[in-house]
């Protein structure tokens, strides 16, 4: 999900939690964004091909004294894009960029995750999360190619 969905999508959900959710677990209630990162790559791949992009990385972080607050909720859709907002001022980010979120999440080291669904539900914003996995760009060239796809 580019950067400009997803925030979008959280615009249009008002002061609702946001729930973050991977490997069937959600990031605790507590958490804080609390740094939000415009990334630039520049990598030469096996293949001996260079590529550039960009992606906008949301941090997600929970405070190990999480457990003395617990009345603090999911931050609701609204403080997150306050945040966002003053971010921007300093720091505007790319619409089309890639958007995921580094996190935490169910005893898992930090790690990036992709952001697959911004689904709004009764009482909260639920935001569904894949792992980051590796790739090669070669070898998916080469598939692209075999079967006809769009980069042979």
């Amino acid at each position: 999900m580019n950067t400009s969905t997803f925030l979008d999508s959280l615009r249009r959900s008002g002061g609702l939690p946001l729930v973050f959710r991977a490997h069937g677990e959600t990031l605790p209630a507590g958490y804080h964004l609390t740094e939000v990162k415009r990334v630039r790559y520049e990598t030469v791949d096996c293949g001996s091909i260079s590529h550039r992009w960009g992606e906008t990385h949301f941090e997600l972080w929970v405070s190990p004294l999480n457990s003395l607050v617990p009345w603090r909720g999911h931050m609701p859709a609204e403080k997150f894009l306050r945040i966002i907002d003053r971010v921007e001022q300093g720091l505007p980010l790319e619409g089309e960029a890639p958007a995921r979120i580094h996190a935490e999440i169910a005893g898992r080291p930090a790690a990036l995750y992709d952001i697959t669904a911004v689904t709004a539900e009764n009482d909260r914003i639920r935001v569904d999360l894949e792992p980051d996995r590796t790739r090669c760009k070669a070898a998916d060239r080469q598939v692209a190619k075999l079967s006809g796809g769009c980069c042979g």
